[in-house]
């Protein structure tokens, strides 16, 4: 049985001055859906344990003139029911009812989500799609903001320091005639851990062309980052079938040249078929 000390707090400025004394014999817990099964299974051994649950300022979503914010203790069920979100951010929303059953999405918080860095998280490879950034703080250095892209530096391994808090996250309003979707491929439909899942963000001009594409698969690679030749084949291109096809190839071998493990041979034309139908979701006037 493990033996720690459970400490709460309700603000932010006192949360960073425990994380500054206790520093990395310390673990930051708001939902717990992630850190107690791993105190469970003594695959951690903390000293502290400070809760950040109960403070106000990290939860809830915020819209403001060019972005929405997004506080990390704001749980999954919060964000599905955000009309804010739901009218900028569809993906999100997706990826958000993906997570888990009704308990984990009640309990579940988006910023556990990124700070876990899971290689299979649902709602963290959406952000990333969407260009999300997070801002993080620390008595000593105060805030930075980072992009999410450059915020994971390999599986559960996220670059939050040990006297640092996740207190926003960041995603710019989408421009112009923007699409988003996303996908989860589990064994089952709910409380099923993600054994693929994609995200797509399309941006048009005025002729429907493709000006911007990101397309970012999860629970495949070690992380979860953009598909940049997939992305490249779609530029400048009207959205044709042909060049949907050229780039759920390029996505496939991409995939298959990153992955550290060979890709299962069968998991090929699964993600061909779940990026096939996901662009042409984002495209769908043209394939009425």
């Amino acid at each position: 049985m493990q033996h720690y000390q459970f400490d709460s707090t309700r603000s932010v400025e006192e949360a960073l001055r425990y994380l500054s004394e206790k520093g990395e014999r310390c673990r930051v817990i708001a939902g717990g859906t992630d850190l107690i099964p791993k105190l469970r299974l003594d695959d951690i051994h903390p000293e502290f344990i400070l809760n950040i649950l109960e403070i106000e300022e990290l939860r809830g979503i915020r819209e403001e003139e060019n972005s929405i914010t997004i506080g990390p203790t704001t749980t999954f069920t919060e964000v599905i029911e955000s009309k804010i979100l739901s009218h900028h951010f569809p993906c999100l929303i997706q990826a958000a009812v993906s997570v888990g059953g009704t308990q984990i999405r009640n309990r579940g918080t988006i910023g556990g989500n990124i700070a876990n860095a899971s290689p299979a998280a649902d709602v963290l490879p959406a952000i990333l799609a969407l260009g999300g950034d997070i801002e993080l703080r620390s008595k000593a250095s105060g805030a930075r903001t980072l992009p999410l892209a450059k915020a994971i530096e390999g599986p559960y391994r996220p670059l939050i320091r040990s006297d640092e808090i996740l207190t926003r996250i960041i995603i710019r309003k989408l421009e112009g005639k923007t699409r988003t979707a996303f996908e989860k491929l589990g064994h089952r439909n709910a409380m099923a851990r993600a054994q693929m899942n994609l995200s797509v963000v399309l941006r048009l001009d005025k002729e429907d062309k493709i000006l911007e594409g990101r397309i970012v698969p999860g629970a495949i690679l070690p992380v979860a980052r953009r598909m940049k030749d997939a992305e490249k084949v779609l530029l400048g291109k009207p959205p044709e079938a042909s060049f949907i096809e050229a780039s759920v190839e390029a996505l496939a071998d991409e995939v298959s040249q990153e992955s550290e493990v060979r890709l299962p041979e069968y998991k090929v034309p699964v993600l061909k078929n779940l990026a096939r139908r996901l662009l042409k979701q984002c495209l769908l006037k043209r394939f009425e």
